[in-house]
């Protein structure tokens, strides 16, 4: 039994209940949309700068400070007070009257540290860091939706490619059914000497080849299916069918409007656009460093257990924190900042260059597909023709075995060229929307 035979078998033996799902194009876009995992990936990165904003955030907030340190004095420390520390009053004299020591002895003590601080100059330069975390949000917006849309044309290609080896399998079945009959008819010639024997071996040749790429395309058929799985983020040995698409139009695609919905829609320019804003941004930060740091801050200090010192000390005021001399560092940082913005602004107009180049290339590559398409689809129904013509006059013995073989060879032929140059057609179609920023 051959291999083609064995799969027809085990396909008739499959109980219905566990028939395999028929899923649409629409369907399959989907589910990549959602369980493809770079594409998953890139929505996490969405998320965790989502995450960072927030956090960038909560600096414009007070901050608190908390020190607990618990200790012991190595030595005992001592308090030494001259005599008249305090002053020198006219009726007791100078208090004290004497130099007194007061010695703290060895003993565990604490000392707890509470601060709040409120940036107040610093609220600009908070702000700009917030504006950069949702500018590179945006970035990573962009590249999912970059990821997706190559997702999206993959899995256009491999449902394309498994409707065309389907539909391979198709003509190739025809194929076999007509070598069959054509077999038992060459045999029956040539047992009656009617026919040569060396044309019923040429039949039988050919029946085994098209029965062995039959079986190639049964394998052809399984691998592709695994990579759409895969693809769409499932199990790859998942069964499914495909659902017919209805016959791709062969008009001439827009050029002039693809080019304007590509510069205004590729996420790769608006990334690109992005990345000039945030080095911009940026540049803004760095300046900003002129500015002196000014905070709001109330301190509470509270030692326990030294002897002399008050057990609850507080105060607020205003903090300045300035480096004054930076000996030229800002201004170098300021203009590297400046180079960065050039190099930003050059990575995007050869961005929008290469994206034109990139739609030019496809939409050439979609029409030398569309005009051979139609070619090919011609020289099919002519070679459908011919082989018409040459089995009936094979049926009413005005031609010979070996033209009708020959006429089924170049039919053969065309439709596996029909089926390459359509599926050509429909990659292009798929890599021309991509380029053109269409899902």
């Amino acid at each position: 039994m051959t291999i083609q035979a064995s799969l027809c078998c085990l396909a008739l033996l499959t109980p219905a209940a566990v028939r395999a799902e028929e899923l649409t194009l629409e369907q399959a876009v989907a589910l990549a949309v959602r369980n493809n995992r770079p594409v998953t990936n890139a929505r996490l990165e969405v998320e965790k700068f989502d995450h960072q904003i927030e956090v960038a955030r909560t600096y414009r907030l007070p901050s608190s400070k908390l020190d607990i340190f618990e200790g012991e004095f190595l030595g005992p420390v001592n308090f030494t007070f001259p005599a008249g520390a305090w002053g020198v009053y006219p009726a007791t004299g100078p208090i004290p009257a004497t130099p007194t020591t007061i010695s703290s002895p060895k003993h565990p003590f604490s000392i707890i540290n509470l601060s709040a601080t409120q940036p107040l100059l610093e609220l600009p330069r908070i702000r700009l860091g917030v504006r950069i975390r949702e500018t590179e949000r945006d970035e990573a917006r962009e590249k999912l939706t970059a990821t997706r849309q190559a997702v999206v044309s993959d899995v256009r290609k491999l449902y394309y490619g498994i409707l065309q080896t389907q539909s391979a399998m198709a003509s190739n079945e025809s194929s076999i059914q007509t070598l069959r009959e054509l077999d038992r008819v060459a045999s029956e010639s040539a047992a009656h000497q009617i026919t040569l024997k060396s044309e019923a071996l040429e039949v039988k040749a050919r029946l085994a080849k098209a029965e062995y790429e039959g079986a190639a395309l049964q394998l052809d058929l399984a691998s592709e299916k695994e990579q759409l799985n895969d693809i769409m983020g499932r199990d790859t040995r998942t069964e499914f069918t495909v659902q017919a698409l209805p016959e791709p139009s062969l008009a001439a695609a827009d050029l002039a409007r693809t080019r304007e919905h590509a510069l205004a829609e590729r996420p790769e320019i608006r990334e690109a656009r992005l990345r000039v804003v945030e080095a911009e941004q940026d540049r803004a930060m760095k300046r900003a460093e002129y500015i002196p740091d000014v905070d709001l801050k109330v301190q509470y200090l509270s030692p326990f257990g030294v002897a002399t010192l008050p057990k609850n000390i507080a105060a607020a005021g205003v903090q300045v924190t300035w480096d004054v001399f930076d000996w030229g560092r800002r201004k170098q940082e300021l203009a590297v900042k400046d180079v960065v913005i050039k190099q930003a602004r050059n990575a995007l107009e050869t961005t929008q260059s290469q994206v034109l180049i990139e739609v030019e290339s496809r939409y050439r590559k979609l029409e030398e597909s569309r005009r051979m398409l139609q070619v090919v689809e011609m020289a099919q129904t002519a070679a459908r023709e011919r082989v018409r013509i040459a089995k009936d006059r094979y049926d009413g013995e005005a031609t010979l075995l070996k033209d009708l073989l020959e006429a089924q060879a170049a039919k053969a032929d065309t439709d596996y060229q029909h089926q390459q140059a359509l599926s050509s057609y429909l990659s292009a179609q798929a890599d021309f929307d991509r380029a053109g920023a269409n899902e």
